[in-house]
């Protein structure tokens, strides 16, 4: 059963449980996220990387969305680290439940800015939206690349962000990294 993600927080939290997201790209790896899932009885993220987007055709997306439908198991399908309203809207255009709209790299005003134009958008369809505060530092090429330093989210700019935008969840720089594993074995 597809759900969007403010419906899978809610079953977790009454059932006390944290639900695993999944980055997938192709077919395989989707079939064994959906088949461990039903398996066993646990629901779970489905999650796409604007990178996928770009070298995957959307009836890949679209079967995705439909297999999870066709399940008896709670899924969300997310677009995780969208990074522009058409990227949003292609994966709406496939059925996605829930999205990302990440303006981490943007100024403070004009993340709250574009933000709030996919909430806009999304919330008339029952679509839920992530944003993100902050950065993870310098992690590669994609969008969540491209800075040398963690910038951390503040809680008085995590307040403000989600009054102004209406978002259902919230990223925040924290202290995690992305690629630390790799970054020490490249050391070695």
């Amino acid at each position: 059963m597809l759900i969007n993600m403010n419906q899978m927080l809610e079953i977790a939290k009454e059932n006390k449980f944290a639900v695993g997201a999944f980055n997938v790209a192709d077919s395989n790896f989707l079939r064994v996220v959906i088949e461990a899932a039903e398996e066993n009885d646990a629901p779970a993220i489905i999650a796409v990387h604007p990178t996928e987007l770009d070298f995957t055709k959307d009836e890949f997306f679209q079967y995705a969305v439909s297999r999870a439908k066709n399940s008896s198991v709670p899924f969300v399908i997310h677009m995780d680290h969208g990074d522009n309203l058409a990227s949003i809207m292609r994966a709406i255009h496939c059925g996605f439940s829930s999205v990302m709209i990440d303006g981490s790299l943007l100024p403070f005003e004009e993340n709250i800015a574009i933000t709030k134009e996919v909430v806009d958008v999304c919330h008339k369809i029952g679509v839920s939206v992530e944003g993100e505060l902050g950065t993870i530092g310098n992690t590669g090429t994609s969008i969540e690349g491209g800075v040398s330093e963690v910038i951390y989210t503040k809680p008085e700019d995590a307040e403000e962000f989600i009054e102004k935008t209406g978002i259902d969840t919230l990223a925040v720089a924290i202290g995690t990294a992305h690629e630390f594993i790799q970054k020490i074995l490249n050391r070695h």
